[in-house]
Formats: C-alpha cells, structure tokens, sequence
C-alpha cells in the first residue's frame, strides 16, 4: 500500500512524497535508509484520477524502459542517450517524461548514479531501482533493461487480455439490464394504463410485472443510494488493512474465480520474481521487493514472510508448500530450479504456467458466460413481452 511522508533531510530541509511499504514501521527504515528523518507518515488514499494515473505509469514506464535500452544498445553513452529521450518526449508531448528524463539527467551530472536518481521519482517501483543498481554494479545494465522492458510488456499484455476477454460479457449484462429496465419502466407502464381505460384485469403475472416496473420508476433512486452505501462500506470498512486479510480469504474459497484470482496474483509475483533474480538480484532481497507486487494482502504477507524464512537456510521449495494455493507444477518448477542453481527461470516458468492456465480458465468460463447471459435475458424478456400478450389476448376475447 501506499503512504504519504513529510521528513526532514540533512541539511534541514522538509522532503514530502509518496512510497509503497507494508506498514508505517517499514516506511520509516525505508526514509532513514535515505538519511531522511520522519515527521509524519500517514495512508494514501487513492482518488479515482489515481485510477488513471497508475495505467498511465505502466505505459510510460514502459516506454521509457524501452526507449532507453535501445539507444544503450546502439552504443549511445547513458547521459546522451537520455539527453536524445528528453528530446524525444518532447516532440512527442510526453511532458511527464520529459521532466522525469531531464531531472535524471541533471541528476546523473551532479554525480549521482543512475539508480539513485531514479530512487528520487514516482515513477519508479523499487524493485525497478534495484535491478537497476544490480546492472550497474555487475556491468550488465542493457540486459536488465531489457529484462524490465519484457517483464513490463509481458504484464501490459497479460492485463489487457484479460480486459479484453471480459469487455464483451459486460456489454452484455449491461445493455441486457438496460433492456429490461426500459421494458419495465417504460413500456408495461402504457399497457397498464390501456387495460385500465378498456375495463380488463390482465394476468396475474402480468399485474405483478406492471406493479413491478411503476415500483421502479417510482422508488429505484432507493436502490442507487443503497448500492452506493454498500460500494463504500466495502470500500472503506471491509477492504481496510486489519478486515482485509479475512475477507480475501473467504473470497479466495470461491470456485473457479477464487483460483483465477490467486493465479493472476501469483503470475505478476513470480514474474517479478524471475527478472530481478536474472538480473542478479539476491534471493532474500527479490523476496522481500516481491512482496509489494501482488494486490492481495495474503499474498504479501507469504512473501514477506518468506522473505524472512529463507534468510535462516529454509529451502524455497519448502516455504512454497504454505502457498495459499494447491498447485504442483510451483514446488516442482521450484525444486528443480534449486537444484539446477536456475532458479530465476523457473520463476519465470511458473509465471507463465499461471498466466496460461489463467487464460484457458477464462476462456472456459466465458464460453459458458456469454451463451448464458444471452439466454438469461432473452427468457427474461420474452416472458415479459409473453405476459403482454396474453393480456392482449384475453382483451380480444372479451
């Protein structure tokens, strides 16, 4: 999770940011590391623009991690080579990344590393920074640039298939709502009004339905507020950080969606995983950065915890036994990668074994969704536009 800090730096002055940590305890080792000394650490709280705002990192964190790589692999020296990107940015209107680049750049002229300036901007996760400082102390920065930028393609991919797959299922339960509403709100409302001027007591299904739609138009703004009241207490009540824990438990036991969920996770952490072990990263150290890569907090918990377990000589193979999952192929990817010292790509192995059995998994359930919503709906509104003309019927008969 996020927190917000003010600290006061060596020479006096007052520091203010954003970080990502477990805990407040972790924020201020986090800050003294930084030789900045904490005043005030308080939660983030995240905004809907915020929303926005981490897509839109994702892409340019991307774009800059890629950009970079290929003008060092031309053989552009690093001061030129992000010299020619603030250029670029700004040709381009990436002003966000313009700013970012130069104030790198100034950076690296005062005599800073590459790492520690990047360290100094948001847009930065810390595992990022430290493969960075890992190319650069094992003379190997291309190809760990080159590792984040697969790494960050393959999440951006991973998350926009799943998107996709699940964009046509919410256009149909949508507008299928929307129908419906429009029949009962509007359309069995006039037929109401017509048997009442002809004199005829249509159906009793037909009555409820009609009874139905006026209650809607009538009282629905009740159901709106409620659905509201309930969105944020479980957004500020149930999802705080001493309730959350529990309630992803019991979501975890789902069928199906509880799995399909845990694997995603599990993907992105094992993913992350694999390049900053490749990248030359120390296992301890991999850990406890991994820990902040998953959204569940079940999941950072295992790997801060694991984390601390692997320091004292415990076998990864082993501590992976206390997954919060019941898979396999992870403990033997994971022992075999033990043994073979290639333990990296067989996080790497992993990664993608969860992603694909994600997307098969989705696949599967889509292909039951789509079918269903549509014969769900089409019932629904048939034995509605049914009901009307039966009354009908009946009006004739009379």
């Amino acid at each position: 999770m996020k927190f917000k800090y003010l600290a006061a730096s060596p020479s006096g002055g007052l520091q203010q940011g954003e970080i990502e940590a477990l805990s407040v305890q972790e924020v201020a080792e986090k800050l003294r590391e930084k030789s900045l000394v904490p005043i005030e650490i308080k939660k983030a709280r995240r905004s809907w623009f915020q929303f926005k705002w981490q897509r839109n990192r994702i892409d340019d964190l991307l774009l800059f991690t890629e950009q970079l790589y290929r003008l060092l692999k031309a053989g552009v020296p690093l001061d030129r080579a992000l010299k020619i990107l603030g250029k670029i940015f700004s040709s381009t209107g990436k002003e966000d990344l313009e700013q970012i680049t130069n104030s790198i750049k100034q950076e690296l002229e005062e005599g800073k590393r590459l790492s520690e300036a990047l360290a100094g901007e948001e847009l930065f996760p810390e595992f990022y920074v430290n493969l960075i400082r890992a190319g650069e102390a094992s003379g190997a920065l291309e190809r760990v640039l080159q590792d984040l930028a697969q790494y960050l393609r393959d999440k951006q991919s991973f998350q926009q298939e799943l998107l996709s797959a699940l964009l046509y299922p919410s256009f149909l339960l949508v507008f299928g709502l929307l129908a419906v509403q429009t029949v009962l709100v509007y359309v069995l409302p006039r037929f109401s009004m017509i048997f009442e001027e002809m004199g005829v007591n249509p159906p009793a299904f037909t009555r409820f339905l009609i009874a139905l739609g006026l209650f809607w138009r009538n009282w629905g703004w009740i159901f709106l507020i409620f659905f509201v009241l309930v969105f944020f207490y479980v957004r500020y009540v149930l999802l705080a950080p001493e309730r959350r824990p529990q309630l992803e438990k019991r979501l975890l036991r789902l069928p199906f969606v509880g799995r399909m969920w845990l694997l995603a996770e599990l993907a992105r952490t094992f993913r992350a995983l694999a390049v900053m072990l490749q990248g030359g990263v120390a296992i301890e150290q991999a850990l406890k950065l991994s820990s902040s890569v998953p959204g569940l907090m079940v999941l950072r918990d295992f790997f801060a915890h694991t984390a601390e377990e692997i320091k004292q000589g415990r076998s990864m193979a082993q501590l992976l036994q206390d997954l919060p999952l019941r898979a396999d192929f992870v403990l033997d990817l994971v022992a075999i990668g033990e043994e073979t010292g290639e333990l990296g790509a067989s996080f790497g192995e992993i990664a993608s074994l969860c992603e694909e059995e994600v997307r098969l998994g989705t696949k599967r359930f889509l292909t039951i969704l789509e079918p269903a919503t549509i014969l769900f709906f089409g019932l629904l509104l048939g034995t509605i536009i049914i009901s009307i003309l039966v009354a009908i019927f009946d009006l004739r008969l009379s």
